[in-house]
């Protein structure tokens, strides 16, 4: 089923993290904290973009959906 532009939601350039084969994207709920895939179920791990670029981590444009800014993430609300 093709989609119509109208029908999706809109994508923004967003500041990603790629750690090897693995792109780290900014939570949704909070555009501070990346994540890596399988983010919640099997990865709960957090970082911040600090910690992404102390392990060698390269600073990436890519297109996202709009993520918010301030949101709280813990462990009991991933």
């Amino acid at each position: 089923m093709k989609r119509n532009s109208a029908d999706s939601a809109p994508l923004v350039t967003q500041l990603t993290y790629k750690l090897g084969d693995v792109t780290y994207v900014p939570h949704f709920r909070n555009s501070s904290v990346y994540i890596g895939p399988g983010y919640p179920r099997q990865n709960q791990e957090r970082y911040s973009s600090d910690q992404l670029v102390s392990a060698g981590a390269i600073a990436v444009n890519n297109l996202l959906w709009i993520r918010a800014n301030h949101g709280i993430i813990t462990d009991r609300n991933p």
